[in-house]
């Protein structure tokens, strides 16, 4: 059965991967992928995205155009992995470095929909502009976490399941909860990690 799904996979992969600004040798992308705008996504080699997963940019929200004119604004590193049912989509600037694990039904945004205006409705209103979020090498990042814009996520870091990342998380740090807070740093001294 899994030679089947696999060989499956290679074949979806073989008619999205034309979309992408750039498509790396040997990543897959599993059935079925929800995507916008994949012209400004770079996924990097040996990639692997797993199935039902929604991987987009955004361009326009309510009548209203996105700012950002870069040519990639989203990129997803070399060697990682995104698990079944994650979620990320931008605006601006997402960057996802190499060797990265994303459990499923991860969400990652760089924007926010507006709602200052009260008297429209939400449909009506546009997205936050300029935001980023960058997520660096060796990270991992738990079931159903969620990566909020303008966060940095540090090298080595773990993202536990269920965190909501508001703020920077360190290079070798482990960070939990809503809000997630970091519990453990990695002490290269002692080659330990320690509670904080």
């Amino acid at each position: 059965m899994y030679r089947i799904f696999f060989w499956l996979a290679k074949l979806y992969t073989s008619v999205v991967k034309g979309q992408f600004a750039h498509f790396g040798e040997a990543s897959i992308v599993k059935p079925f992928l929800n995507t916008a705008n994949p012209k400004y996504v770079y996924i990097g080699k040996g990639v692997n995205i797993g199935s039902f997963c929604w991987i987009s940019v955004s361009t326009e929200f309510g009548g209203y155009r996105c700012e950002s004119k870069g040519n990639v604004r989203l990129k997803i590193g070399d060697d990682t992995d995104i698990g079944n049912n994650a979620f990320i989509v931008a605006n601006n600037d997402i960057e996802i470095g190499n060797h990265v694990i994303l459990a499923p039904y991860v969400y990652i945004s760089d924007h926010i929909h507006q709602f200052e205006d009260v008297t429209k409705n939400l449909h009506e209103q546009p997205l936050s502009e300029g935001g980023y979020v960058k997520v660096n090498d060796n990270v991992f990042i738990g079931i159903k976490a969620s990566i909020l814009p303008n966060v940095v996520i540090g090298e080595h870091a773990v993202i536990g399941a269920n965190a909501v990342v508001t703020k920077n998380v360190p290079p070798y740090s482990v960070a939990v909860g809503n809000p997630a807070k970091v519990i453990k740093r990695y002490d290269f001294k002692r080659k330990l990690w320690i509670k904080v």
